[in-house]
């Protein structure tokens, strides 16, 4: 990190000439970033994209984010402009990384805004938004190493909704401004809706159709598969439920053992890039996740959602919409299975 600092350091003498005015009245050009390789916090950028064309609807809006990140982030709706950049190039490729720097300069943003997570402190979120040329720099007032933003915002209660806590960032621009978040949405996957109506068809699955998404990243977050394969057979019996099993990378023999146990009436979807699984979701009638970044793009795209949290803060993680449930489920008593089907029952109508 110390040599890091230094470089970063020399790369702020650099970059320190301002390539815009600051704002006075409403912001003619504001900048968002959020380059790092989350799908849940990449989605979450659509509602302040929102909020933003509400409060200022002439704006010229753009977004930095990941390279690796291309695909979700041009769906999201209502950019002018958007940055790609892999952090890695700093070092990797110095080229390539000063050329993406000097794009957004060149674009004459008066607002950066430093969307990285409140709770901790990210360098590479600081550092970008300083090399950004913006004046007004607007980032969370939080521990550690700073000297890159203009103006600091406190973070909201612990507790508090990510999107919520994501409007605050919007108070040094406007004070009076409404902290609710628009509704998380995405137009992911609507393209491939027919395809996997399709698919559906092929598989002769004419029943309730659930999803089932057992993983997650962090092991401490999956609800055990006992209790997704009691969840299933319950489902199948009381509502006659066809299964999709839906997994990703790493997550195989996960999908093998739930389908496995299952047997019959459940089917395993083929792996998906993440508009092929918009697309699929679009077609359940209910996805029943843990708290992961699919569980996100369930809720963007409009599938009911049952949320299940293993870990985590419900109130900060999970949404609070009329086809979405959030159930605090730890994993330690079989009774939760039954939790969890009067939540699908009542999330299917």
């Amino acid at each position: 990190m110390a040599g890091q600092r230094v470089i970063h350091g020399l790369a702020k003498i650099l970059f320190s000439r301002r390539t815009a005015k600051a704002p006075v009245g409403d912001p003619k050009k504001i900048l968002l970033l959020r380059v790092d390789e989350r799908v849940g916090n990449l989605l979450g950028m659509q509602p302040l994209i929102d909020a933003i064309r509400i409060r200022w609807p002439g704006v010229e809006l753009g977004l930095m984010a990941s390279t690796r990140m291309e695909l979700l982030a041009r769906s999201l709706d209502g950019l002018d402009h958007l940055h790609l950049l892999d952090k890695r190039w700093f070092l990797s490729k110095p080229h390539r990384w000063r050329r993406a720097i000097r794009q957004v300069r060149s674009a004459g943003y008066q607002v950066a805004v430093d969307a990285s997570a409140w709770h901790a402190f990210s360098f590479t979120h600081a550092a970008l938004t300083y090399y950004s040329g913006a004046p007004m720099r607007i980032g969370y007032q939080r521990v550690g190493w700073d000297g890159f933003h203009s103006h600091l915002v406190l973070p909201g209660p612990e507790e508090e909704h990510e999107l919520r806590q994501r409007m605050r960032l919007l108070q040094p621009m406007d004070p009076e401004l409404d902290l609710s978040p628009p509704r998380l949405r995405s137009g992911l996957g609507e393209a491939q809706v027919q395809r996997w109506r399709r698919w559906i068809q092929s598989h002769r699955l004419d029943q309730t159709l659930v999803g089932f998404w057992p993983g997650s990243r962090k092991m401490e977050r999956r609800w055990p598969l006992p209790y997704y394969i009691q969840l299933g057979r319950q489902l199948q019996q009381q509502l006659d439920a066809e299964i999709v099993l839906l997994w990703g990378p790493g997550e195989e023999r996960m999908r093998d053992d739930l389908g496995m146990a299952l047997r019959q009436g459940v089917v395993e979807a083929p792996a998906t890039d993440l508009e092929e699984l918009a697309g699929l979701m679009r077609n359940l009638d209910l996805l029943v996740t843990n708290d992961t970044g699919p569980m996100h793009l369930s809720v963007a795209v409009g599938t009911p959602t049952l949320s299940i949290f293993a870990s985590g803060v419900a109130s900060r993680w999970g949404h609070a919409y009329q086809d979405v449930c959030n159930l605090a489920l730890p994993g330690e008593d079989p009774t939760e299975v039954a939790m969890a089907v009067n939540a699908a029952k009542s999330l299917l109508g």
